[in-house]
């Protein structure tokens, strides 16, 4: 296929109209990671006014924001994350998927998010701002916690034993590889979760639950960083016509960036109170993240070099892929500076995890026409483009506004009148972080509504979906046409 001839993926009206578990499973879980954010966004933009040196005043209750950050966190990093990458999985399998499994994978999970949000509010529950996975303790909130990464984990294990479709909405080989990857990193940090809340003692709050999600932690970061490049393989396909990487070398990437973190979970069974448990998940997030990453870039960017003539750099794609990219490479920097606890620690990791986020509101792009009715409208790509510079550019503002505090001294978690702004560099940081914050806030929001109105199509009659294109819809409209 030539890069120049646009890519259509064309389904029969009686599959659509059939309503296939794979993507009946996919709209579920897309939902569920829109629903996600859609909250975890209102609270971002509580934490960053809450962070603002001239505004902290207004707030005195520090557990407010540390509530707020607590389901924030777990629904922005943990349910986004999670939930957005099965969707496309769900959409890789198609109907092969078993409906009455799946179904229940996904009811347990969304009970679980319900249990995070109704355990957030009951009275005396205190916060605990655990790397990772952050919790409120109270036993509502566990509850939910567990059905959520019980939903999660069944879900990936039956995603592993399911043979990848080959109709017409096939995704490429590398992309599923990748895909199955994150979902087998995701089932080792679940299960590591599980060995260590079995064998860690009973400590204070904030140090019993740093040592459970110390480990499944780290590999969680795997799960998202494999996620993140299927997708970006995913987009440089669809843009381009051709693959940048072949599914075996794909697969040895991946295992090179999963294989390894299988050695966390002994270790968590042998007890977290180990030195080995703590300083194993550090080196292996330390070693095995950034050459996997820089290699699959690297083979990306060789690939749209070669073809740069015939590319149209005013598509979404582009604007996403960069973006995504650059924000990966600032979060490896800004990592390589952290020297102790400031707020180049939030720095680093909002950089690393608005990467992931770019790639999938990239990604979604493509993702809801392929699971939309015909009648649904069609997203203009400018208007795509501008939404991902948008939250792009406010998320690598927010990063170096953070960091640039980070720099002068200034502790992390801290909110409101508890900060203790003392010099002009920490004013100067967090005043950018807050226009960071809020241009970011600002893209988000842009993409939500976005997606929003294309869901709602989702409850028309089923017809062949229509594309992203400046194009006059017709009624036998391609699928996913790629407009160059």
């Amino acid at each position: 296929m030539s890069p120049a001839t646009p890519i259509t993926l064309s389904v029969p009206t009686t599959s659509r109209a059939a309503g296939c578990a794979g993507e009946t499973e996919a709209r579920r879980w897309f939902g569920l990671a829109l629903g996600s954010l859609v909250l975890a966004g209102l609270l971002s933009l509580t934490l960053v006014i809450g962070r603002l040196p001239f505004l902290g005043w207004l707030f005195t209750d520090p557990l407010f924001f540390r509530r707020a950050l607590v389901v924030h966190v777990d629904l922005a990093i943990v349910v986004w994350f999670q939930a957005g990458a099965l969707a496309f999985l769900a959409l890789a399998l198609g109907p092969r998927l078993p409906r009455l499994p799946a179904a229940a994978a996904f009811g347990l999970a969304a009970t679980g998010v319900i249990g995070l949000l109704v355990g957030a509010v009951m009275p005396g529950a205190e916060p605990v701002l655990s790397n990772y996975v952050p919790v409120i303790d109270h036993p509502v909130f566990f509850l939910g916690l567990v059905c959520w990464f019980t939903g999660v984990a069944l879900f990936c294990l039956l995603a592993l034993a399911t043979p990848a479709r080959t109709d017409a909405q096939a995704l490429n080989p590398g992309t599923v590889a990748a895909l199955r990857a994150a979902a087998a990193a995701n089932v080792i940090a679940i299960f590591t979760f599980a060995a260590a809340w079995r064998t860690t003692p009973d400590a204070p709050a904030i140090a019993y639950y740093e040592l459970v999600f110390w480990g499944g932690g780290h590999v969680l970061q795997a799960a998202n960083v494999a996620a993140m490049l299927g997708l970006w393989l995913h987009l440089v396909h669809r843009w381009t016509g051709q693959v940048a990487l072949g599914p075996g070398v794909v697969t040895a990437l991946m295992l090179a960036l999963v294989l390894p973190e299988l050695v966390l979970l002994p270790l968590a069974l042998e007890g977290t109170t180990h030195s080995a448990y703590f300083s194993m998940a550090t080196l292996l997030m330390r070693w095995t993240i950034f050459p996997v990453t820089l290699v699959a870039l690297a083979a990306i960017a060789r690939h749209l070099w070669r073809r740069r003539s015939e590319l149209d750099g005013r598509d979404y794609r582009c604007a996403g892929l960069a973006g995504s990219a650059a924000l990966t490479m600032l979060g490896f920097l800004l990592g390589a500076l952290i020297r102790g606890s400031s707020t180049l620690v939030p720095g680093h990791y909002h950089c690393a995890i608005g990467a992931v986020t770019l790639a999938l509101m990239t990604a979604a792009y493509d993702f809801m026409p392929a699971v939309s009715p015909a009648g649904s409208a069609p997203t203009s790509t400018r208007r795509a483009r501008l939404q991902l510079l948008l939250f792009g550019g406010g998320q690598a503002v927010f990063g170096l506004g953070f960091s640039l505090a980070g720099a002068y001294g200034l502790g992390r978690k801290q909110y409101g009148s508890e900060q203790n702004v003392r010099s002009l560099g920490e004013y100067l940081g967090l005043s950018v972080m807050g226009l960071g914050g809020v241009v970011a806030v600002a893209g988000g929001l842009f993409f939500l509504a976005v997606m929003l109105r294309q869901a709602g199509a989702w409850r028309r009659a089923s017809r062949p979906a229509s594309s992203i294109s400046h194009e006059p819809k017709t009624q036998n409209a391609p699928l996913a046409k790629v407009a160059r």
